[in-house]
């Protein structure tokens, strides 16, 4: 893994290997598939008629044309120096050994490439094949990229792969036999699958000592079978969040010594079904290393753990002795400086009467911007009548572990380290359940009612994502009749959203204090101002501050 990466990235692979980073040259040979008949027709369902052939070489008229604009994009787009023949759409050793001879060799001779990557499909991988790629391994490096799909025999039956989970495993130990390398290329969405599916082909692949693997979710594309029945009877296809949760979960699972070759796939917009995601490739890219990171999760941690080290973190002591972090990300501290238990006591306890909702009955909070867990701390801390039932949601599980290790208070120190250890904490008057994630995603799981709402999120114009229209709007159905959200931020567009979704306020502060707020109740109150949007509840920072 790299030092900025929780996974071991093929950009990573490729640069301790060859010095560089290797740009794949996608070509298409046009040699069909045995899995289709001689006018194209049958195939997989969620394959198109082109196979899907790389964005960039779609206008060319020729092998020669694929070539020049894929390194010609590449040159400019990333700066390339080196590359890889990577023979992409359809199956590139469907052909007669004698033909792939001829043509290999034509497309090798054009450009200086580093190595080939050969697209094709374990039923499509002779004995005579495997023994002339050998032969080429010895002048080139060669790497088989090996569409897998799945290893769950009934689906492979629905989606007409044209063969079973064996027929993917003998071609595996055959391609090792002669020495080549191989990345498995699997989808995770496939129809009536679940992450226990996922799990299991991970781990044979896994068993089967694969060198790489290729990760991305279904992607139903226009005038497939796959299309026609989503129209007869839509199935559920998995968002950017879901993909990132699942994804992330089957990258804990792979050794880290195999590459992560890609974890998403391009088609073309007019050309695409569902999922029809609002989160751009790179975005997604970074959304998930940030996940990870945040969450103190890498690759292979389920087969060999270690001791992580947590980054050093910026601290400042505040007024009232606690202890807070600047935020790198976000560029702001935790808490004001008045201090994180001043604020925590006079703000979120009092000012949402914890204590007089505790005396009639059991109450339901949800802090939004668990962070450093200051405010959930002294909630669960103070004596109670009833039960206390917490529901936290943050990105960050790293800050937890940082705030334990900060923390002076025993009992807090050990509250903390059992969260970040669990998620979890429960004693006679008090539960708490830590959700990680990004909460515009992790707040759509909740299915109850909140007697009261914590939004803490940072200032405005760092973190607008929490302060949206289509955010608080979501916080509306959330909470009871009589609920209270304490909203740490009184910027005029965030007073805006409260009214706009129907909301009543009143802005509060403490006298020679940095603490402010707004206490916020259902209700309607006029406030003509514009607001944040993020309609997609997906957008970047900037993105909204932008639009």
């Amino acid at each position: 893994m790299s030092q900025n990466l929780p996974y071991y990235s093929f950009k990573t692979y490729m640069s301790k290997k060859y010095g560089t980073t290797l740009h794949s040259i996608p070509i298409d040979l046009e040699l069909g598939c045995p899995n289709r008949d001689e006018e194209g027709k049958g195939g997989c369902t969620f394959c198109p008629s082109n196979a899907a052939r790389a964005v960039q070489t779609l206008n060319a008229q020729n092998i020669q044309e694929q070539i020049t604009y894929g390194i010609s994009f590449a040159k400019q787009r990333y700066k390339a120096k080196k590359f890889m023949l990577y023979i992409q759409a359809y199956t590139g050793t469907f052909t007669s050994v004698i033909n792939q001879k001829k043509t290999y060799s034509q497309l090798l001779s054009k450009e200086n490439f580093s190595a080939i990557s050969i697209g094709t499909r374990p039923d499509c991988l002779s004995k005579k094949t495997l023994e002339y790629l050998e032969e080429l391994n010895q002048e080139i490096d060669v790497y088989i990229d090996l569409g897998i799909q799945t290893l769950n025999d009934n689906t492979l039956k629905r989606i007409n792969r044209g063969h079973d989970s064996k027929c993917s495993l003998d071609a595996i130990k055959n391609i090792k036999k002669a020495g080549l390398k191989v990345f498995a290329h699997i989808i995770i969405g496939l129809p009536n699958e679940t992450r226990q599916d996922w799990e299991s082909c991970i781990k044979q692949l896994v068993k089967m000592d694969i060198d790489g693997i290729k990760i991305h979710n279904l992607h139903i594309i226009k005038n497939t079978q796959l299309h026609q029945e989503y129209i007869k009877k839509p199935f559920k296809t998995l968002n950017e969040y879901e993909y990132a949760e699942e994804l992330i979960n089957l990258i804990r699972h792979i050794p880290n010594h195999i590459p992560i070759i890609r974890i998403s796939t391009d088609t073309l917009k007019e050309e695409l079904i569902a999922p029809l995601w609002h989160m751009q490739k790179g975005q997604f890219v970074e959304y998930v290393t940030q996940s990870m990171l945040y969450r103190d999760y890498y690759q292979g941690e389920f087969i060999n753990k270690q001791n992580l080290v947590l980054p050093k973190q910026n601290i400042f002591s505040l007024e009232d002795k606690s202890k807070t972090i600047w935020d790198k990300i976000y560029k702001d501290y935790y808490h004001p400086k008045s201090g994180a238990y001043v604020q925590a006591k006079e703000l979120f306890i009092k000012q949402s009467k914890l204590i007089q909702k505790l005396e009639k009955k059991d109450v339901e909070l949800l802090d939004i911007g668990f962070g450093m867990g200051y405010n959930s701390l002294l909630c669960i801390k103070q004596k109670k009548e009833n039960f206390l039932k917490i529901t936290a949601l943050d990105l960050n599980r790293q800050i937890i572990k940082a705030s334990a290790n900060l923390n002076e208070n025993e009992d807090e120190k050990n509250i903390l380290n059992t969260i970040y250890k669990t998620s979890f904490y429960k004693d006679e008057k008090n539960e708490l359940n830590l959700i990680l994630g990004d909460a515009r995603h992790t707040i759509k799981s909740l299915n109850k009612k909140f007697d009261i709402i914590f939004l803490d999120a940072f200032l405005h114009n760092l973190n607008p994502s929490l302060l949206s229209i289509d955010f608080i709007c979501l916080l509306k159905n959330l909470l009871e009749k009589e609920g209270i959200i304490i909203c740490t931020n009184t910027y005029h567009k965030v007073k805006a959203a409260f009214c706009l979704a129907k909301f009543t306020y009143e802005e509060f502060f403490i006298e020679k204090t940095d603490i402010k707020a707004l206490i916020v109740k259902h209700g309607e109150k006029l406030y003509k101002e514009d607001v944040y949007k993020d309609p997609y509840l997906v957008y970047r920072e900037k993105q909204i501050l932008n639009n």
